[in-house]
């Protein structure tokens, strides 16, 4: 599958529109300047709205870059899917001058289906997962189990010596389910690009999805259903109206930005078939 051009360099208006937005002054270079960029970031949620909806608008598949993703941050409280967070993460934290790079991720539904950021800083290597919710540096070792205390969950790196990779677990009360696996061997832009096209024909982009962390855990939108999670404590719900309740309320986007995309999905199923079937003739 041919790839998009992305830039080698950095869009700067992009992040400097961050950094004045989210006020983050200039900085003595160190990780927890990382993790505090990490945690400002984590305002952008994960959310697929925007991305069902541009697809269905537009003639071919098209990125929603960084300049984009602010905009829409800035005007509906929309974010993104993992490879435009990760994209404007990774500027972000280049024009620091931050060693970073774009690493992918398999998911129990496919191969490079997830994407994160790696940094090294100081002759370690370090996670950053915007999509994943994971908005500090999390070290990554061959030698130790890394286990770390997120609002939602706790969250554990295992190191897989049969094939150089990395398990990512999250556990809660004693119980463990792993998410994804990745390499900490970095991609190219070209690869990157050529995975974020893949990712507008998987099941990520057949329902509505929204995630985004608060103080004391964590809040997960699927359709109509609803997960409201702390360390403790799990709130469930089936229910439309529930559903639109807490994405007013806790995400801020507009309905009728739902409601769009809700119409998008029929739109992006019958043009996904198409192209399928233009690609195999």
């Amino acid at each position: 599958m041919p790839s998009i051009p992305l830039e080698s360099g950095v869009d700067e208006d992009a992040v400097k529109r961050f950094l004045t937005h989210f006020q983050i002054l200039e900085p003595a270079f160190s990780l927890e300047h990382v993790a505090r960029i990490a945690r400002k970031f984590s305002a952008i949620p994960y959310e697929n709205v925007s991305k069902i909806i541009k697809f269905s608008q537009s003639n071919g598949i098209s990125f929603r870059m960084p300049e984009e993703v602010f905009e829409d941050h800035r005007r509906w409280r929309l974010g993104g899917t993992c490879f435009s967070l990760t994209y404007y993460l990774l500027e972000i934290l280049r024009y620091y001058g931050y060693d970073s790079s774009p690493i992918m991720g398999d998911m129990h539904w496919g191969e490079n289906v997830h994407s994160a950021l790696l940094v090294r800083y100081q002759g370690h290597q370090y996670l950053v997962d915007p999509g994943y919710m994971i908005h500090r540096p999390l070290q990554i070792s061959r030698d130790t189990v890394k286990r770390f205390t997120a609002p939602h969950a706790g969250i554990e790196i295992r190191f897989r010596s049969q094939d150089e990779r990395f398990d990512l677990f999250t556990f809660r009360s004693g119980n463990y389910t792993w998410r994804y696996r990745f390499s900490p061997q970095p991609v190219s832009l070209e690869e990157f690009s050529t995975h974020w096209i893949s990712s507008f024909f998987k099941p990520t982009l057949h329902g509505i999805c929204l995630t985004r962390t608060r103080e004391n855990g964590m809040i997960y939108v699927h359709n109509d259903f609803t997960k409201i999670s702390g360390q403790d404590l799990t709130h469930r719900s089936h229910s439309r109206n529930q559903t639109e309740k807490v994405i007013l309320e806790e995400f801020g986007i507009p309905m009728h930005l739902i409601e769009q995309a809700r119409y998008a999905l029929i739109l992006n199923r019958q043009r996904e078939q198409e192209l399928t079937v233009s690609e195999t003739d």
